[in-house]
């Protein structure tokens, strides 16, 4: 699922091949994604949860900076999200 939002471009970067800079920061917010659904660590988890949700400026900018749209990246984290509090609520 992760994969998806990450496969993700514009019409105008189709062709376009990442930069280094492009591709550190689609290390950060493939990092942020994991720790939001995957983490074992609940409070990082939490975090990271917090952090996609919340779509702040500091979001913004990681998504723009990976070459991501971040209403898209949003839009795609949502329902795992949904999925995953729901599992934290339960063994909560």
């Amino acid at each position: 699922m992760m994969k998806t939002i990450f496969a993700q471009k514009s019409l105008l970067e189709v062709n376009k091949r990442g930069t280094p800079e492009e591709d550190l920061w689609t290390c950060v917010l493939s990092k942020a994604a994991h720790d939001a659904i995957y983490c074992t660590d609940w409070r990082e988890s939490r975090m990271a949860i917090a952090w996609f949700k919340a779509g702040r400026k500091d979001f913004r900018d990681v998504c723009e900076y990976a070459g991501r749209d971040p209403a898209y990246v949003h839009r795609v984290m949502e329902l795992p999200i949904k999925i995953r509090e729901k599992e934290m609520r339960n063994s909560d």
